[in-house]
């Protein structure tokens, strides 16, 4: 559930954006994370691992999601890794930065006009020792028998977020920078690995809200939000509404 943690006033159009909020926050992700509009719509429900977590009780196979928030208006990228059947497993990978309208496809025949906003996608399979060896990192990164990190994590700066359905059993957890854990890692450098999207990954750096809006009038801000890790270990969202 989404809950919305600070209004502004502005009027009409503050009023209207706060109503598509709601709306967004009852949108639960069941696939379609390739198209721009879906993506935005849904977006909190996948990085909570929603359908992951609904699924996961009904199944012996093995899922996981790693999402890398790298400052969330120029780069996201996500992994999600599936049994393809025979012993093996399909690794997708979407990236979206920042939106190239140089991309705008306006050919008469087939028109795109969403082609700017969509993701770059690679596409592999791997072996199930593969995922033995990344379900090792994840072991060693202490996802399993760790508590998520207890402070908001915020839109404009670098954490991976995952979750995993391994035996049954839904786990998440997240991993900020610039924190140990996130710097021990290894699990990044082995989806790397499987990344055939050609786009270097956005290091981390220290951001502010100025560094990233070029300005400190809160208005302009656009897709400024936090995650937060509830009680339970899952994510909650909060929203600035701005």
């Amino acid at each position: 559930m989404m809950q919305s943690k600070r209004f502004l006033s502005g009027g009409r159009f503050v009023a209207i954006l706060g109503a598509m909020l709601i709306i967004l926050s009852a949108c639960a992700y069941k696939g379609g994370g390739d198209h721009p509009v879906i993506r935005k719509f849904t977006w909190f429900s996948y990085i909570a691992g929603d359908d992951i977590r609904q699924g996961c009780a009904k199944t012996s196979s093995e899922r996981y999601r790693f999402v890398y928030n790298a400052v969330y208006n120029e780069q996201v990228r996500t992994y999600d890794i599936s049994p393809a059947g025979e012993g093996r497993y399909q690794v997708k990978i979407r990236v979206t930065s920042e939106a190239d309208l140089t991309w705008l496809n306006l050919e008469l025949s087939n028109p795109d006009l969403l082609k700017p906003w969509r993701p770059k996608i690679s596409v592999t399979n791997i072996a199930a020792s593969d995922v033995e060896i990344l379900k090792r990192t994840l072991r060693n990164a202490q996802f399993f028998d760790s508590r998520p990190p207890a402070e908001n994590i915020s839109s404009i700066s670098f954490y991976w977020v995952i979750s995993a359905c391994v035996d049954g059993k839904f786990s998440q957890n997240a991993y900020i920078w610039p924190t140990e854990n996130f710097k021990k890692a290894q699990f990044g450098k082995l989806l790397s690995a499987w990344d055939f999207t050609d786009i270097p990954v956005n290091p981390p750096r220290k951001t502010t809200n100025f560094s990233i809006y070029g300005t400190n009038d809160e208005k302009v801000y656009t897709n400024l939000f936090d995650l937060q890790f509830g009680s339970d270990g899952l994510i909650r969202h909060y929203v600035l509404i701005n």
